[in-house]
């Protein structure tokens, strides 16, 4: 161990006399052929300074309005509440939650975007959403109950995984999911409640069907359904 402390103590200051000669090597005087390729050295540092500056100024930021970055994406659609995505997981409601993941589930192959197999955060989303409603009309049906360990991890009849680490882990998930997308979306108050539940109003939304079509193109397996 001693042995092996010294050798790392000795490549180590062997380093950073390397780094200290190359920080403070003379570039010559002016004059002569030192002076020429100083010359040269400044114009270079001078002209990458400028090329920089340029790409800096020149680089593409979200677009605002009045200050407020605008809401992603250029697909205008009204938001209505669907009942079957709220109520208790039956036959039909499971097939409409299945109906809103590709074929291979999310997870993809891309050469570019994804050489390692990935997973379409949106997916993600859904899947955790999903699980947390069925987690909840499981806890409204069960006995009341302080012990997390009473909770099982799956829920039989939609093989759902509800054990509380997972449940957990998707209530975080989400909420960093809600901040990370930074939903600009105006919700205009109803002018006698004064208040807003989100529907009957135009939205400003990336296009679902296109993500579900390249998803679908670039599926890493024929898997089909909402993940468990």
């Amino acid at each position: 161990m001693a042995s092996q402390n010294a050798e790392e103590y000795i490549l180590k200051e062997s380093l950073l006399n390397h780094e200290e000669d190359q920080l403070y090597a003379p570039l010559g005087k002016p004059g002569g052929r030192s002076g020429y390729r100083y010359l040269i050295l400044m114009g270079t540092v001078v002209v990458s300074l400028l090329a920089g500056y340029s790409i800096g100024q020149t680089t593409v930021h979200e677009p605002v309005q009045y200050g407020l970055a605008t809401p992603p994406g250029s697909f205008r659609t009204v938001w209505d509440l669907n009942t079957t995505f709220i109520q208790r997981p039956t036959l039909k409601s499971e097939a409409a939650w299945n109906s809103l993941v590709p074929v291979g589930r999310g997870f993809v192959h891309h050469p570019q975007l994804a050489p390692f197999v990935s997973n379409i955060a949106v997916f993600h989303q859904l899947h955790c959403l999903h699980g947390i409603l069925v987690a909840y009309y499981k806890a409204l049906e069960s006995p009341p109950t302080s012990n997390f360990t009473d909770i099982p991890d799956f829920d039989h009849e939609t093989g759902v995984k509800t054990a509380v680490p997972h449940i957990h882990h998707c209530f975080d998930y989400l909420r960093q999911t809600i901040m990370c997308a930074a939903d600009t979306n105006m919700e205009v108050l109803d002018r006698e409640t004064h208040a807003t539940n989100g529907f009957g109003q135009t939205k400003k939304c990336r296009n679902y069907e296109h993500v579900f079509a390249w998803a679908e193109r670039y599926a890493n397996s024929s898997d089909t359904g909402i993940l468990s």
